[in-house]
């Protein structure tokens, strides 16, 4: 093995290991702190900011860095909520997977490439979650959702929310990402 390939899959796991521990940290500092803020329609649904350092991760480390800074946000929100860790997880991925299937490999370079990415993990991820919405909330949450048509109803509201939510981890990711790039340009 050359050094060159041990030395960047130390970045990898390091870089994946800071950002995992970085979304962790959000996580609880602002469920403790009550920081998360509300979507006034949908009182339940709540913005953060964990999926900037999951976008970040992808975009300097590559797909396996965001699904493992994406799992460790599911694992740390598990803690308290299984079904809203897998929700987050499987919102968060789906925003990753919209920027990956515009930008593949390529760093994100041109102004066009991003805002062509920052729409299609949006429509992605509204699509995806709209979906897994109208499925699985009858099943995990009856009380409230006793059938689908009850989600179905609430759909615009929720892909509003993840429009928001959606814009909020890919526009910070792209600011963070370009940030960080200009004072680490090793890392491009």
């Amino acid at each position: 093995m050359s050094k060159l390939y041990v030395k960047r899959k130390s970045v990898f796991w390091a870089g994946t290991a800071i950002l995992g521990a970085v979304v962790f940290v959000l996580d609880w500092t602002f469920k403790i702190a009550g920081l998360k803020i509300w979507f006034p329609p949908l009182i339940f649904l709540k913005f953060d900011f964990m999926g900037i350092p999951m976008l970040l991760a992808y975009f300097l480390f590559g797909f396996p860095a965001g699904i493992v800074t994406s799992l460790v946000a599911f694992l740390s929100i598990s803690l308290r909520n299984q079904f809203s860790g897998f929700m987050k997880f499987f919102a968060e991925f789906a925003t990753i997977v919209g920027v990956y299937i515009v930008l593949r490999a390529r760093k994100p370079a041109s102004n066009k490439l991003k805002i062509l990415a920052a729409i299609s993990s949006i429509v992605v991820r509204v699509a995806v979650m709209d979906i897994a919405n109208v499925l699985l909330l009858p099943i995990f949450l009856p009380v409230f959702y006793s059938t689908h048509t009850a989600v179905i109803v609430l759909l615009p509201l929720i892909s509003l929310f993840n429009v928001i939510q959606g814009g909020i981890s890919v526009f910070g990711g792209f600011l963070l990402y370009e940030a960080v790039i200009r004072r680490l340009p090793s890392l491009k």
